[in-house]
């Protein structure tokens, strides 16, 4: 008798976000779940959503600024030891067809979405409230520190100073994992090389929510909770990178996390 693969829920816009949603659709296939994709326009605020057995937060669109303790103002505008071999190689031959793939597909990208932004408390509340696997990536692992009563910095000139914050979607960030962190028993190790397209990142913690991973520069890269079993969210984006083991490690952690409920 087969065993049921667990339904992941994959958060994202009304419009655009193709690029992210079929990545990370392999991802979770993969990884041996069945993704099912969530935007806000297909809900109602009494509809119930349809059952899932893990949640994903995805990318995209800044969250609306009063919500992450921001000004509009301050806003701008809109491991080193990884062992993949060479699945590194094939991560840079594809990084320019994956910038390609990101920008066809982009057909419409808002700066605020506050639909979203509201859609997506919804789903993480559900999630939080049923026990349920979430893992949120990028803009989704800020939404988890501002939901638990966090904010952010509005921009990160302070820290990266002349050097800037590097955009690329291959991994050159370098990120120093927390040994005692669900991503460090995640991954299997103390430091990775991440990929970055975010202009804001996690300031003051939540209740319950500790720093699970910082960049060179002290940036918080990843969070994780304190208070909940299975809840992670990664500053990069770890769907942009389906050939490094590394990376992909976190969706099948979060399928079997979904597995065992």
């Amino acid at each position: 008798m087969a065993t049921r693969r667990p339904v992941i829920a994959v958060t994202g816009p009304d419009r655009g976000g193709w690029s992210a949603w079929i990545f990370t659709k392999l991802a979770v296939l993969r990884a041996g779940g069945r993704p099912l994709r969530l935007r806000p326009a297909r809900f109602d605020a009494g509809e119930a959503l349809p059952a899932f057995d893990a949640l994903v937060l995805g990318g995209g669109a800044d969250i609306e600024p009063s919500k992450a303790g921001l000004e509009k103002e301050n806003l701008l505008p809109p491991e080193k030891a990884d062992s993949d071999g060479d699945g590194k190689i094939l991560a840079w031959l594809l990084a320019p067809l994956l910038l390609l793939f990101r920008g066809v597909l982009a057909i419409h990208h808002a700066s605020v979405d506050t639909a979203r932004d509201a859609f997506e408390e919804r789903c993480l509340k559900q999630a939080l409230e049923a026990g349920y696997p979430i893992l949120g990536i990028c803009r989704g692992a800020q939404l988890i520190n501002i939901y638990s009563g966090g904010n952010l910095h509005g921009e990160l000139s302070e820290f990266y100073g002349e050097s800037g914050n590097p955009a690329s979607v291959y991994p050159r960030k370098n990120i120093a994992i927390a040994e005692d962190s669900l991503l460090h028993s995640t991954l299997g190790q103390g430091s990775l090389l991440v990929n970055s397209f975010h202009k804001q990142a996690v300031n003051h913690l939540g209740d319950g929510i500790m720093v699970s991973a910082t960049d060179d520069f002290g940036v918080t890269q990843a969070i994780e909770s304190t208070q909940h079993t299975w809840v992670l969210g990664v500053q990069w984006h770890p769907e942009f990178l389906p050939t490094l083991k590394r990376h992909q490690r976190l969706f099948r952690a979060l399928v079997r996390a979904a597995s065992c409920d």
